[in-house]
């Protein structure tokens, strides 16, 4: 992304890695100005109308308000995938043909909960974006190699091919895992710093004895000293970093959140939301998001970002104090 525009529409393939792009552009877009301000955002339900039909009028009505308090104003347009038709576009399209100078446009190509998958994008949609802004393609796809080399090229650390190989080893199937990684690398290492694959071994899992879904296994079980037991040979020697620690445990209830309150829903279809290759893991996924239930799986969210904040000193905890309390807590919520 080079020189700002007034029009985004980001693609991908993987939810967390289109959140990330989207609030790097939302932050990069807002320079100065007060997000509580400056940003409106819009979901599937606030396109739904009356007659239970979905339209972008509350869309193009909100791009087209002028800024008030501030100087610019930038509507995000999520669950943006409800639209895969050019007829519904029309109002849309257009605006786009001439967007206000002040006002930035963030669509999102994504599905909401309501929506069983994402639909291809209107060739319509995609001209017309071109035109006057930019298409911000973040899709992974097959080329799971080119992308993790692609985020190493753009941090501000050097790894050598020993290095990126233990890191594609590592992540897997979980590429979402790849940009934590190498921000806690920076953090830990510095920027310009020139690694090699047994100095990044302890921040990617590598070297610890247990492996994560022990430690999640452990936690479902509600039992909380057992938990901490697990948790405390993951961080012993350093064994494991607690942001490395944290970044599985979020990805783990990330997926949980996005199966909660889905009654009635099968291996099959939690597989294909997930975007796993198999049912078994998803299947496990969607056994543990119908027993937290909508209410504690969002509570088990409010508690890994908080211990997010903490791990960077936001109330000077001690990081394995911070992850210990994390996962006490997550363990509690199984109780009955």
């Amino acid at each position: 992304m080079s020189e700002l525009v007034n029009v985004y529409l980001i693609r991908g393939d993987e939810p967390s890695i289109i959140s990330r792009e989207l609030e790097k552009l939302t932050i990069s877009l807002l320079g100065d100005e007060d997000k509580s301000l400056a940003v409106e955002e819009l979901l599937e339900g606030d396109y739904q109308t009356d007659s239970d039909n979905y339209s972008v009028e509350s869309l193009v009505g909100a791009i087209q308000t002028v800024p008030f308090l501030t100087q610019k104003r930038i509507v995000i347009g999520r669950d943006f995938a409800r639209f895969s038709r050019k007829e519904d576009l029309e109002a849309l399209l257009v605006y786009l043909e001439d967007p206000n100078e002040t006002n930035y446009l963030i669509l999102v190509w994504e599905k909401g909960a309501k929506l069983q998958r994402a639909n291809q994008i209107p060739k319509s949609l995609i001209e017309a974006v071109n035109s006057c802004g930019e298409v911000i393609d973040v899709r992974v796809g097959r080329k799971v190699t080119e992308w993790i080399r692609g985020q190493v090229g753009e941090s501000s650390i050097m790894l050598d091919e020993a290095s990126i190989s233990l890191l594609e080893k590592s992540v897997g199937e979980e590429i979402a895992r790849v940009p934590a990684i190498l921000a806690t690398l920076e953090s830990v290492f510095g920027s310009g710093s020139e690694l090699q694959s047994s100095d990044i071994e302890p921040y990617i899992g590598q070297a610890g004895n247990v492996v994560p879904w022990e430690l999640t296994n452990e936690i479902t079980s509600g039992n909380a000293a057992s938990s901490l037991g697990i948790l405390t040979r993951m961080q012993g020697n350093g064994a494991q970093h607690q942001m490395q620690i944290l970044g599985f445990l979020s990805n783990h209830y990330f997926r949980i959140l996005q199966l909660s309150g889905r009654n009635g829903m099968s291996a099959d279809e939690a597989a294909n939301l997930l975007g796993d290759k198999s049912t078994f893991r998803a299947k496990k996924t969607l056994s543990e998001a119908n027993r937290l239930g909508p209410e504690k799986s969002k509570r088990a969210i409010q508690l890994l970002a908080e211990a997010d904040i903490n791990l960077r000193g936001g109330t000077g905890v001690p990081a394995e104090t911070v992850m210990e309390l994390l996962v006490a807590r997550l363990s509690s919520l199984y109780k009955s």
